[in-house]
């Protein structure tokens, strides 16, 4: 394969970060913060602007001198610098790395790779929230062929090896007379998510894989020069196209979350009718019910979730039109001075297209069709509410009717132990034995002695009384228990 050259080869990296989301509190947000921070290196992070700002900034750079400058080695082959910025409710960082040497041909496989290794020990693990675009952008030698799709081929694979340029590219124009390549691979997969999840918005993140690439190859030194000034332009561009396809994927998770917490509903209803809801335990009941409250809750911040995300790709796919058109008028100006330079981002505007007509589309069609879910829950919840309330209810009358028979019952047996109290022991005449002498007993008159009663004679009355009221409380009881039956048919 015959070897390609490029002169002053760079590669630029763009990182974007979350600020804020919905619904964090300030701790959330000084951790991301922190999280952007940890990109840069320790000892510059006092040369940062307070990212606490009093007012929301459409764009604002974050370093008090604006491009912090860096060598990468000790030979100092490579240099560049970091570009910190705040826009809005997201970070945005680049980072630039290329040759110190900028007249000299560079091997075109070689050093894209040795930058980008350069970028990526910088970076280490502390990867990008919300998305990230390389671009690449080099000098054509003037003498040889150098077809700019070969080259642009070239650098692609080196900076990933694994990706495939028929299935990735999505355009070419023309910037300052250089020729501009759009790339991106984007594999969607939302995580499975049980029937009982339960987690709170924004604490599951979706997986997907996105990479975006440019790459801009320039004819001469001065075209390259102008295209290295829309850096910031750039900034703009891919951080609001990052935003929106992570507002996509919030998306495509709080919908397959949604249809979760409506099957878990769905699941519980199925179950109370097929058991027959009079048989199951009123505790069972009321748990499905505090179930059914608190997935309906979260239900319907997931709901208005989902509305913020259709609202978030709407607002960023508008911003990311006005930077191309932007982009496009500043090549405008360009193309009409003395060194006319073609210019064409039309294909930039591919991607607006397939937001409006599929991604943004998709998120709003998901919204409409999810929404009337949180009446049919609330419907579900209001019948499993009154399932309980019948069986509270049935708990309730069976209990009062328990002590109706029981007091029935007891008050029987009161009775007819106080009756039984009324009858006295009887007293029982007996002749008195003395072996002292005495006179003739006198027939006319007897001497009669009350004795203590035996054991058996001192416990069968209580025992009768006993068994009297038992009988009494038991025959009430029934009496109670029957007229109740009675009282409930006619009802």
């Amino acid at each position: 394969m015959t070897m390609k050259y490029l002169i002053y080869p760079t590669v630029q990296l763009f990182l974007y970060d979350l600020r804020e989301s919905f619904g964090d509190n300030p701790d959330k947000i000084a951790a991301n913060w922190d999280n952007f921070r940890r990109k840069l290196p320790e000892e510059w992070h006092q040369k940062l602007e307070p990212y606490n700002l009093d007012f929301e900034p459409e764009y604002v750079e974050l370093h008090q001198n604006r491009l912090e400058q860096f060598v990468a080695d000790d030979s100092a082959r490579y240099q560049g610098f970091y570009y910190p910025v705040r826009m809005s409710d997201m970070y945005g960082l680049l980072l630039d790395c290329s040759v110190n040497q900028q007249q000299e041909l560079q091997r075109c496989e070689p050093s894209i790779k040795e930058i980008k290794a350069e970028i990526d020990r910088r970076i280490s693990d502390h990867q990008p929230t919300l998305g990230q675009t390389w671009l690449i952008y080099a000098q054509l030698p003037q003498f040889g062929s150098h077809l700019p799709a070969d080259i642009a081929k070239r650098c692609y694979k080196s900076l990933i090896p694994d990706a495939n340029w028929d299935n990735d590219y999505q355009g070419q124009g023309q910037i300052f007379g250089g020729t501009a390549f759009e790339l991106w691979r984007f594999k969607s997969g939302v995580p499975d998510i049980p029937a009982n999840h339960h987690q709170s918005p924004g604490t599951a993140t979706p997986i997907f894989q996105n990479h975006h690439v440019m790459i801009i190859l320039y004819p001469d030194a001065t075209a390259a020069k102008q295209g290295a000034e829309l850096f910031s332009e750039w900034m703009r561009l891919f951080g609001y196209r990052a935003k929106i396809m992570w507002a996509y994927e919030q998306g495509r998770f709080l919908k397959k979350r949604l249809k979760s917490y409506a099957s878990t509903i769905q699941d519980c209803l199925r179950t109370i009718y097929e058991e027959n809801h009079q048989t199951l335990p009123l505790p069972t009941l009321q748990e499905t019910l505090n179930l059914g409250i608190k997935i309906s809750q979260k239900y319907n911040i997931d709901v208005d979730y989902l509305a913020d995300q259709s609202r978030t790709i709407a607002i960023n796919l508008d911003n990311y039109q006005k930077v191309i058109e932007n982009i496009a008028q500043r090549l405008q100006v360009a193309e009409l001075g003395t060194v006319p330079r073609a210019a064409n981002v039309t294909f930039l505007a591919n991607f607006s297209d397939l937001v409006a007509k599929k991604y943004g589309r998709q998120v709003e069609k998901d919204y409409e069709n999810l929404r009337p879910g949180l009446q049919r829950l609330e419907l579900a919840i209001a019948t499993i509410r009154s399932l309980v309330e019948v069986e509270r209810a049935r708990q309730e009358r069976r209990f009062q009717n328990n002590i109706t028979i029981f007091g029935w019952g007891l008050g029987a047996a009161a009775l007819v132990s106080s009756l039984s109290a009324q009858f006295p022991y009887v007293i029982v005449p007996v002749e008195v034995l003395t072996t002292e002498p005495t006179t003739p007993p006198d027939r006319n008159s007897i001497t009669t002695v009350e004795l203590q009663p035996s054991l058996s004679a001192s416990w069968s009355g209580p025992l009768i009384s006993l068994g009297y009221s038992l009988m009494a409380a038991l025959l009430f009881s029934f009496i109670a228990w029957l007229w109740i039956k009675i009282t409930d048919r006619t009802d």
